[in-house]
């Protein structure tokens, strides 16, 4: 038997539903510039749970976007060793929880031929909805190639839970 399935069988309480965007809060933390330098930039995503308990993806697909909300051609790393990508558990959420990640983008205009991509947008889809927020940033790409971002996973954080 997979080992997924052993645990499955064996959780003490049923797994609850996958997390809807609605029920999930989206904020940002630059962390005083402490994602700048060596040519990158980034922030700190928080995702908390204002809603009952729920199955969270580890990796939501982040999406970016300039002023008119069109998508951007800035897309996330494979992550290392994991080809041709990621198998993940879903994250479980508690009400009132939250659960954190990391990206990071190139910042400079580091390549022989680069090109700028101005951000205004960040959105992380969630299931058939989305949570979005504000996001100024400019990110660097080679030409004629999709500018990239790194990803952590999300993680569940210490949080308190709703009352």
């Amino acid at each position: 038997m997979p080992i997924l399935a052993v645990l499955l069988l064996t959780a003490s309480s049923p797994l609850p539903p996958p997390c809807q965007a609605g029920q999930l809060r989206l904020s940002l933390d630059a962390r005083d510039g402490d994602f700048n330098g060596m040519s990158h930039a980034g922030t700190g995503l928080s995702v908390r749970n204002m809603g009952q308990d729920c199955l969270l993806t580890t990796l939501p697909r982040i999406q970016l976007r300039d002023a008119r909300n069109r998508i951007l051609p800035v897309v996330r790393q494979a992550p290392r060793g994991m080809h041709p990508g990621p198998a993940m558990v879903p994250l479980r959420l508690a009400a009132g929880h939250r659960a954190v990640a990391e990206i990071r983008w190139i910042a400079g205009p580091v390549f022989p031929r680069s090109r700028s991509i101005h951000v205004a947008r960040i959105t992380l889809n969630i299931g058939a909805g989305a949570i979005s927020l504000p996001l100024t940033a400019e990110v660097f790409g080679a030409v004629g190639q999709p500018a990239t971002f790194e990803q952590t996973p999300l993680r569940a954080v210490e949080g308190m839970a709703a009352g």
